[in-house]
């Protein structure tokens, strides 16, 4: 899966020049960029947003409230955690269990942008940390990085992999390609993203509605259901927690089929 990370800059030239290296490193195929935002606290409540243009880039100002509806239609996890990072996004609780990030990026990204810090937040594909380290080094202080896992059911959750696996594949060929192949597998690693964004978003969308349905079923039965309702909550818990252990081995299994993978190749080079 992808990564989350934050990066917070209190000067605007280093944060543009930042992000500028990173859609380099994307460009060359040392990572994957999924998607990103760049944010500015001016004031309590409201937020520069850089968006980027066909002549430069240029910020446009953003009220908490305008921000709160910029972020409800960015799918996946980054919408939620540039809600954390700016407080926008309040009590919750129940789309952060939705989605797989570690207690440490919450707690960390959770309301502490302070007035005039711009913050870079992307979603991104990396083999290493290494090659993002490294390219902003020189202009920020700190990263905060996370798993960006994302509560699929099985159906989903295998489509999303097998374009992330067909994505790092292209990514490999572009390190190796020639001028001439690069931009035939740059377009279709971009065509990829796309399938991937769309694909989350049809399934969140599809998730919020059911989510809806479920709320306004509760809300018109709670009073005949008060007695049962904690084992219902518990019951909602439980499964899942199945459905995130089940989830979790199926990517064991399939690092343990690529570890075998490599191994078979290593002892090939070895006898060769």
């Amino acid at each position: 899966m992808a990564n989350i990370i934050v990066i917070p800059f209190t000067e605007e030239e280093n944060a543009i020049a930042a992000l500028h290296k990173i859609k380099e490193l994307d460009g060359y195929g040392d990572i994957t960029l999924y998607e990103h935002m760049m944010i500015r606290k001016i004031e309590n409540n409201h937020y520069e947003i850089l968006f980027y243009k066909e002549q430069g880039e240029g910020w446009r100002t953003l009220t908490g409230m305008a921000l709160g509806g910029l972020l409800g239609s960015v799918a996946g996890p980054i919408g939620l955690v540039v809600g954390l990072y700016t407080g926008v996004v309040a009590g919750a609780a129940w789309d952060v269990s939705r989605h797989d990030f570690g207690e440490e990026l919450i707690q960390k990204v959770s309301n502490k942008m302070n007035i005039g810090t711009i913050a870079i937040i992307a979603e991104v594909g990396e083999d290493s940390s290494i090659f993002i380290d490294d390219a902003v080094k020189p202009f920020a202080s700190e990263i905060i990085r996370s798993e960006a896992g994302i509560e699929f059911d099985d159906y989903i959750d295998e489509h999303i992999e097998d374009i992330e696996d067909k994505i790092e594949e292209e990514r490999e060929k572009l390190r190796k390609a020639t001028t001439e192949e690069k931009d035939k597998i740059k377009a279709k690693i971009t065509d990829l993203k796309s399938k991937r964004k769309s694909k989350i978003a049809d399934f969140e969308h599809k998730n919020k509605s059911a989510l809806k349905e479920v709320e306004a079923k509760t809300k018109d039965r709670i009073k005949k259901l008060e007695s049962r309702l904690k084992g219902y909550e518990l019951a909602v818990e439980d499964a899942f927690a199945k459905a995130k252990i089940n989830r979790i081995k199926k990517r064991l299994q399939k690092q343990e089929e690529k570890l075998t993978h490599l191994l078979s190749v290593l002892e090939e080079e070895i006898r060769d």
